[in-house]
């Protein structure tokens, strides 16, 4: 498990993260595996407060970093999609454990729009993580819950719900996906969205501020 991020804004020259969006496939941000923060400054906690509000906005219950191009190992979850209801949960430097059990059911992905399919996962598991002030977090998760943060936790690895489906199942997304990355393609190609290349260099450098 990582080491305790600083609760503490150690450096006033951090770049701030700037306004968020979230971002589709196949953007590279959804590939990469996301690095354990070291410490929590302004941008962070401004990072955060971004992510719930694009959660909402577009009606989910689980944001990972990866799916605001951001490259940090932390998500926000609540349950209930309602900023006035429910319990808003953040974990940084988060790991998993003690898998038990199995169920299936229908999941779909903010950053992947349209696509929903059947995923099997542990019923239950145990979450270590750090909260927004640094403190210790250790949850045994069951239902729900538990699948969110697995599969918030799959995004900090840069693996996607399609990626756990069963051969059948991945052949009738595929054509989605390619037509998912045919719009991002051409968005680029439009100027719409930035080359692949300037994606990359601005999460090396997002990393390298807050990961080393």
């Amino acid at each position: 498990m990582s080491a305790s991020p600083s609760g503490s804004d150690p450096s006033p020259t951090t770049a701030d993260i700037g306004t968020l969006e979230l971002v589709e496939y196949p953007h590279p941000a959804l590939f990469r595996k996301a690095q354990p923060l070291l410490r929590i400054d302004e941008g962070v906690r401004d990072a955060i407060e971004q992510m719930f509000d694009i959660m909402y906005d577009a009606q989910g219950v689980g944001l990972a970093a990866n799916q605001v191009a951001l490259p940090y190992r932390m998500f926000v979850v609540n349950v209930t999609g309602n900023p006035n209801d429910g319990e808003e949960l953040v974990f940084l430097n988060p790991t998993l454990s003690r898998p038990r059990g199995t169920a299936i059911q229908e999941e779909g992905c903010l950053s992947l729009p349209g696509l929903r399919a059947d995923v099997r996962r542990p019923e239950r598991v145990v979450v270590d993580a750090f909260s927004l002030d640094g403190q210790p977090i250790r949850l045994d998760l069951e239902g729900f819950l538990a699948r969110v943060v697995q599969h918030e936790f799959d995004h900090l690895e840069g693996r996607l719900f399609t990626d756990r489906l069963p051969e059948a199942a991945a052949l009738e997304v595929k054509r989605d996906l390619e037509l998912l990355e045919d719009m991002f393609h051409g968005k680029q190609a439009r100027g719409e969205l930035p080359t692949s290349d300037v994606m990359q260099e601005r999460l090396d450098r997002l990393e390298a501020e807050r990961c080393r």
